[in-house]
């Protein structure tokens, strides 16, 4: 068990209302915080970090609540820690700047249930479940709707590339017929018109993911910064390389298609075209 004290204050934005900045007081010697500490700054937490786009010699300037009194720290480090707007400093630098006594404190940090305090001295606890439950809560509530985005965006894609190759070979269809009267077979014909369509659909949908995940988490910062709190943006790495897969997979079965689609135009096709 180990102790800590917290206070709440209002982040200084530009032209916007500032919202609650947790202020936490850590013992040097935390077990429970890894946060580094310092006499002449503050850390802060990244989800802090991302909202206000705070970066390391930054000057942050937070304010009581109901008076006028406003508090300014040097930002010297940034501490992963996305679930909250957090603002991190040693215990007795906390209770200097705020005016408390040097044995002040106002919370316990600890692995197991605290038993030795009478329940009328508890303002409130805060466990692993209250800190995931945001999280299970959009899990449950929009977990089955990201899985028909996911369904639509496939669906989406293979129409786009079928109706483009389709196009591709309609536009080619008395070419096809020709070189099918000189001997060439069905395979190499897919090669000499899908070749390159599929070095395209290879080389785009990697920039497309990359241009997207970059369009994307500026929109997300954007749109979470008029709420109050913070959700990082972030995607497992593994996801881009599933989403790359299934876009290359969804490509082969248009590609299969376009194939049959090639084996069906007769060779006589051309014929009917000479002038």
């Amino acid at each position: 068990m180990e102790t800590f004290a917290l206070t709440s204050l209002k982040n200084i934005p530009k032209n916007r209302e500032g919202e609650s900045i947790s202020v936490y007081g850590i013992q040097k010697d935390s077990k429970y915080v890894s946060a580094e500490l310092f006499e002449d700054g503050v850390t802060i937490s990244d989800g802090y970090a991302e909202k206000y786009g705070m970066k390391v010699g930054d000057t942050l300037e937070l304010k009581e609540p109901y008076e006028d009194k406003t508090y300014s720290f040097e930002v010297k480090s940034i501490y992963a820690y996305p679930g909250a707007l957090a603002v991190f400093l040693p215990m007795d630098v906390f209770c200097e700047e705020f005016d408390h006594p040097e044995d002040y404190f106002n919370g316990y940090f600890s692995n197991e249930p605290i038993t030795d305090l009478e329940e009328s001295y508890i303002a409130t606890k805060i466990t692993e479940d209250d800190m995931t439950k945001i999280s299970r809560q959009l899990n449950v509530s929009m977990g089955e709707m990201f899985q028909l985005i996911n369904v639509f965006s496939i669906v989406l894609f293979m129409l786009l590339i079928y109706l483009l190759t389709k196009l591709i070979i309609e536009k080619n269809t008395t070419s096809i017929s020709m070189v099918k009267i000189l001997g060439y077979e069905n395979r190499e014909i897919l090669s000499l018109y899908l070749t390159a369509t599929t070095w395209v659909v290879i080389v785009s949908i990697g920039v497309s993911l990359i241009i997207a995940s970059a369009l994307i988490r500026q929109i997300y910062v954007i749109m979470l910064s008029e709420y109050s709190g913070w959700l990082t943006y972030y995607i497992d790495p593994a996801i881009y390389g599933k989403m790359y897969l299934m876009g290359l997979a969804a490509y082969a079965v248009i590609a299969v298609l376009q194939f049959r689609h090639i084996q069906k135009i007769p060779m006589d096709e051309a014929l009917k075209n000479v002038e």
